[in-house]
């Protein structure tokens, strides 16, 4: 085996890591807002739909890495291995972004954030990143080509110019995200309106927001220094293959996180399983005592 192939399968391996944490993580978190209604905001059903974009992210890395590993494709090719995959990559970067504007707006225009009714809020949460997930798929069935491809990525299912506009939209997603959250701190710092609701969301969700910058905003510039780049050295190539790493981890951490810095998050997701192990072990002792 030689050192090209080994690496591509110990990209494989840790794709399928990824897979099983983030697939138990954000299947954890999404069960925890459903069976917590004091959990259920605006901001965590984004939260919950984001989980849900996650998940079939990281079916997209395993479809493209993992049961494929070392096979080449064309683009058209690659692209109707990936469609779905470049669809929910788009949906899930839009919609953090919401997520950061969802808080922004309870912050700064409450009364009409309050008064706003579901279904509105739905359409102005649903255009965007169906617009933006429709657009970008249409785009790749118009732009790929019969060109062969080393790696079968959502990037890489345009053509090559193409594919540089689709990483540089993503890397301006995340600069936006960024802008958005610093002057989320900055209203903070300045305000002293509803400090304590404001500061119990910030602190849960600062991490995944710095996560999502430094993992999705780092793996795209080097994903942006790949495509542009007109050739690389095997080792130089090797490398570069693990600018997947920062995806992946975006994808699988929210649940672990939120754990990570929320108490509250914590004591109902504690409450919730402990109550199913009481209530199973009271279900367990009922049928042994049933027997005697």
């Amino acid at each position: 085996m030689d050192g090209r192939l080994l690496n591509l399968y110990v990209i494989a391996f840790y794709k399928v890591v990824f897979l099983v944490l983030g697939f138990i993580g954000n299947s954890l978190f999404i069960h925890l807002i459903y069976r917590r209604k004091q959990l259920q905001s605006r901001t965590s059903i984004l939260q919950c739909v984001q989980c849900i974009f996650h998940l079939l992210c990281q079916i997209g890395t395993v479809v493209s890495g993992v049961l494929d590993v070392g096979t080449l494709y064309r683009r058209n090719e690659c692209l109707k291995r990936i469609a779905f995959y470049i669809f929910f990559q788009t949906a899930q970067g839009i919609i953090m972004m919401v997520i950061v504007l969802d808080i922004l707006a309870f912050v700064k225009f409450p009364v009409f954030y309050r008064r706003l009714s579901s279904s509105a809020y739905i359409a102005f949460v649903t255009v965007p990143v169906l617009a933006f997930s429709v657009f970008t798929t249409s785009l790749a069935i118009f732009t790929t080509n019969d060109e062969f491809v080393y790696s079968c990525g959502p990037p890489f299912a345009f053509d090559a110019q193409t594919g540089v506009y689709y990483n540089m939209l993503f890397i301006l997603l995340g600069i936006i995200v960024m802008i958005l959250y610093l002057i989320l701190i900055w209203i903070f710092q300045t305000s002293n309106q509803n400090r304590t609701n404001f500061l119990r969301t910030i602190k849960r969700l600062q991490l995944s927001v710095l996560i999502f910058i430094f993992t999705w905003f780092f793996g795209q510039i080097l994903g942006f220094v790949v495509l542009r780049a007109p050739e690389f050295s095997e080792w130089s190539g090797m490398m570069f293959a693990h600018t997947v790493f920062f995806v992946c981890l975006c994808y699988s951490n929210t649940f672990y996180v939120t754990m990570m810095r929320s108490k509250e998050y914590r004591q109902e997701f504690y409450s919730v399983w402990l109550q199913k192990s009481r209530s199973s072990a009271s279900v367990a002792t009922f049928s042994t005592n049933s027997l005697f």
